[in-house]
Order: C-alpha cells, then sequence, then structure tokens
C-alpha cells in the first residue's frame, strides 16, 4: 500500500488551519468538509452553480469532490464522462477497502490540502 494513503497527522494537522483561513478570507468558505467538497466538485464538474440544486445533485457534487481529491492521492482515475457531464471514476486496486471514520477524514483532508496545494504556496 501506497504511503499517500496513509498521510502523516502532524501534517495534515499543521496545514489543515492554514487553508481553512485562506478558504475564509478567499471563498467565504466554511471548513466543513463537506462544503469544501461539494466546492470541489462545483469546480470539476464545469457545471456552474444553481441556486435551487436538490439534495440528490448538492450529493452528487460533494461525491465528485471526493473523487476528485482522492485522485490527487492516486486513489481513483478519470476514465471517461457521462451524459450529464460528471466524471466516470475507476479505483486503484491499492486502495484500502475499509478505513475507520478517523481515517477517512484524515484521508479526505490531505486529499484537500494536495488539491488546494499550489493555492497556499
Amino acid at each position: 500500500m501506497r504511503d499517500f494513503i496513509h498521510p502523516n497527522r502532524d501534517v495534515v494537522a499543521t496545514a489543515w488551519p492554514k487553508l481553512k483561513e485562506w478558504l475564509d478570507t478567499t471563498l467565504g468558505c466554511s471548513d466543513d468538509l463537506d462544503g469544501i467538497l461539494f466546492l470541489i466538485g462545483l469546480q470539476e464538474s464545469d457545471l456552474g452553480y444553481e441556486p435551487d440544486l436538490d439534495k440528490a445533485s448538492k450529493q452528487r457534487l460533494v461525491n465528485e469532490g471526493t473523487y476528485c481529491v482522492l485522485e490527487r492521492l492516486g486513489c481513483f482515475e478519470r476514465v471517461g464522462r457521462e451524459v450529464d457531464g460528471f466524471w466516470i471514476w475507476e479505483p486503484h486496486e491499492d486502495l484500502p477497502e475499509e478505513m475507520s471514520s478517523s481515517d477517512q477524514d484524515l484521508l479526505l483532508r490531505a486529499g484537500i490540502l494536495h488539491y488546494f496545494k499550489h493555492y497556499l504556496n
């Protein structure tokens, strides 16, 4: 299993507040993971923001954002597009099948940090 699938907790804990500050200042975004993943999904899907999105559409964008940040860690890759504009994702075989919620949170935060890395440097 690759090391990036097990990110360093201390590195993430140190960098996360800096990202939260940048997101709050630049985008007015909170530190809520789903909110950040929603924004990433919206950006990556090229669909544009619709103010009256239903709950299922919002969840689909959160899922899209999740795949995007996990792609940055090498856990998934884009293999095409669906007719509705969303990406088709293929997992890599070395992705752990089961992770604790704490490890999932850490992995998502590491992926989000990697996604915004060029903005923070």
